[in-house]
C-alpha cells in the first residue's frame, strides 16, 4: 500500500503524526507526507519515504496561492498514484479533498483535530464551516472523529455516511515518552528561584486568542486578593502573536511576581512533573494532545467545559469550568490548591484513562485497522 500523509504544516507531522507513518511503515507500506515547511524537521524526513514541500495558503481570500496549493498537491496524488491519502488539519485537508476530485484510483481519508464548528459561534460561521465540509465530504472516503462532539455533529449533519465514520480517542500519546522525572521539581524551582511550598500552575498552549490566557489571569488575580500569604506561581509555555498584550495584561493585574512567560520548551514532561496543576482554558478544541500528557504523569487539570476537553474530564481527572468565568476559574484553583488528596486522586484517575484507551499504540491499531478492512473489500 503507498500512502500520503498531509498536513497544513510540517510541525503537525513532527509532534502528532510520527507513531502512525512509523507503524504503516513496519506493515510494509509506502509512507510519504506533504506539508508547508516539511524539510525543516529532521525527524519527518527519516521517518517517510519522500517528502513534499506544499506551501498550503492559510488566507481563504488569497485565490491565487489557494489554487496553486490545490494544483501542486493534485499533481503530486496523480503522478504518485496513492492508494490513500490521509489529510490532517482544517486547510490542507479540505484543499486536499478537492485536489483529489476525480482521481479514482486513490481513496482519501480526513482525521478532523476538531471541527471549527462551536455554538458559541455566529449563525453565518458555522453555516461556512458546515459548507465547507458537506463540499469536501464528497471526496472522503473515511472520516475519523476524536470527540464525542464532533462524532455526533458529523451524524447529525451527514458529512459523511455513517459507516464511513470511526472514533477514535484522540491520536494518542506516549505514556513513555511522558514519565514522573523525580528531580524535576527541584530543577525547575532552581531555575525560576520559586519557593519550596509554591503551588506552580502549568499552560502550554500556543499564544492566541482562543488559548483564552486571559480568563487564567483575571483568575490568578482574583484568587491572590482572597488568598496573599498563599504562594502560586503560573508558568506559561508558548509563543505566539499575543505575548504582548499577556505581558501587559500580567503587569495591569500585578501579577509579575507570579507568572512566568517560559516561550517554547522543549522539556515539557520535566516542566509537567514539577507542577502541581495543569490547566487549559481554550475557547475550542478537538482533543487536547496537553491534557493527555498531563494525564500520563498523574496531574490534575483546570480545563475549559468544552468538546475533548470534556471527553477527558468528566470521570474524575480534572475539573471543568465555564471558559468564560475568571470567577469559576479562581474557584477551581483554590479546591485544588489547598486540596493534595484531591490532587493526587485526580491525578490518579487520569492516568488509567491513558492506560485504559488514549496511548498511542492503541489509537494507531484502531486506524490500521481500517485501512486494512477497507482495502480487504476492493
Amino acid at each position: 500500500m503507498k500512502i500520503l500523509q498531509v498536513s497544513t504544516v510540517g510541525t503537525t507531522l513532527n509532534s502528532f503524526l510520527l507513531p502512525f507513518a512509523r507503524a504503516f511503515k513496519s506493515e510494509g507500506w509506502i509512507v510519504d507526507a506533504a506539508a508547508s515547511g516539511i524539510f525543516d524537521f529532521d525527524q519527518v524526513v527519516s521517518t517517510h519515504n519522500r517528502c513534499f514541500d506544499v506551501e498550503f495558503c492559510r488566507n481563504p481570500l488569497n485565490i491565487s496561492k489557494l489554487l496553486s496549493s490545490l494544483r501542486k498537491i493534485r499533481k503530486i496524488i496523480k503522478k504518485e498514484k496513492y492508494d490513500v491519502v490521509h489529510v490532517h488539519t482544517p486547510i490542507a485537508a479540505f484543499l486536499t479533498r478537492l485536489a483529489s476530485i476525480g482521481v479514482k484510483q486513490t481513496k482519501v481519508y480526513y482525521t478532523a483535530h476538531g471541527f471549527h464548528y462551536v455554538s458559541s459561534n455566529p449563525f453565518w460561521k458555522n453555516g461556512i464551516f458546515y459548507l465547507t465540509e458537506k463540499i469536501a465530504g464528497l471526496k472522503t472516503d473515511h472520516l475519523f472523529v476524536i470527540n464525542n462532539d464532533d462524532y455526533n455533529f458529523a451524524l447529525k449533519y451527514n458529512i459523511v455516511k455513517r459507516e464511513l465514520i470511526s472514533y477514535i480517542h484522540g491520536i494518542g500519546v506516549d505514556p513513555e515518552r511522558y514519565q514522573y522525572l523525580p528531580n524535576a521539581r527541584e530543577e525547575v524551582f532552581d531555575e525560576l528561584e520559586l519557593s519550596e511550598n509554591t503551588i506552580v500552575i502549568l499552560h502550554v498552549a500556543e499564544l492566541n486568542k482562543n488559548k483564552n490566557h486571559d480568563v487564567m489571569l483575571k483568575a490568578l488575580s482574583m484568587f491572590k486578593a482572597k488568598f496573599p500569604y498563599c504562594k502560586v506561581h503560573y508558568l506559561i509555555v508558548g509563543e505566539g502573536m499575543k505575548k504582548h498584550d499577556l505581558e501587559v495584561q500580567i503587569e495591569s493585574l500585578d501579577l509579575m511576581e507570579h507568572v512566568s512567560l517560559l516561550g517554547r520548551r522543549n522539556d515539557i514532561p520535566k516542566l509537567l512533573s514539577a507542577c502541581d496543576i495543569v490547566t487549559l482554558s481554550s475557547i475550542r478544541e478537538g482533543l487536547p494532545r496537553c491534557i493527555l500528557e498531563a494525564m500520563c504523569v498523574k496531574k490534575p487539570i483546570i480545563a475549559s467545559n468544552i468538546r475533548g476537553c470534556n471527553d477527558l474530564l468528566s470521570t474524575g481527572a480534572g475539573i471543568l469550568v465555564n471558559e468564560k468565568s475568571s470567577e469559576l476559574w479562581a474557584d477551581a484553583i483554590e479546591s485544588l490548591c489547598f486540596s493534595p488528596k484531591k490532587r493526587k486522586l485526580m491525578g490518579t484517575v487520569g492516568r488509567q484513562l491513558i492506560d485504559d484507551k488514549y496511548s498511542d499504540d492503541k489509537i494507531v491499531d484502531q486506524v490500521i485497522n481500517v485501512y486494512k478492512k477497507d482495502f480487504k473489500h476492493d
